[in-house]
């Protein structure tokens, strides 16, 4: 049962994944709506243990071995990051909307250094502030929408 849980997980999580790649791709905006990386940061903020690492890794080495053409593994240890440190820093300060998009801003950093470094730091910074604004605003409508409010 924990094997199904296991792969189930990981399969859903590279659907989003796949989505936010395909949606990415035919948008023709300055911005990217990134899907994965929001719930990247909510398993990291809101459900964050030990039994969702190999999901996160699995997803990470089939993101490395149909999108990217990096080292195998590079996307992964991102992913992994990415969580670990949102979990870290909204544990460490208090839970307010500042921390969140504190950490989604650094959290998109880490998301996107491989492009950061391919290409110009221009070429990037143009859609960067848009880009935390949106995706920070579909964060923090998601986490009010997913709250219990029992």
């Amino acid at each position: 049962m924990k094997v199904i849980r296991l792969i189930s997980l990981s399969t859903f999580l590279f659907i989003i994944c796949l989505f936010e790649n395909y949606l990415n791709t035919f948008i023709s905006l300055d911005f990217g709506v990134y899907l994965f990386l929001i719930s990247l940061l909510y398993i990291g903020t809101e459900l964050f243990n030990q039994n969702f690492v190999i999901p996160i890794f699995l997803t990470g080495i089939l993101y490395d071995s149909f999108f990217s053409t990096y080292y195998l593994g590079l996307y992964t240890s991102i992913f992994l990051v990415v969580v670990v440190l949102s979990n870290f820093l909204v544990t460490r300060y208090r839970r307010s909307n500042v921390i969140y998009i504190t950490t989604f801003s650094i959290c998109l950093l880490i998301y996107k250094i491989p492009i950061i470094l391919e290409f110009d730091l221009d070429y990037w910074l143009t859609g960067y502030i848009t880009s935390i604004i949106v995706n920070s605003l579909i964060f923090i409508s998601l986490k009010r929408a997913l709250r219990n409010n029992v």
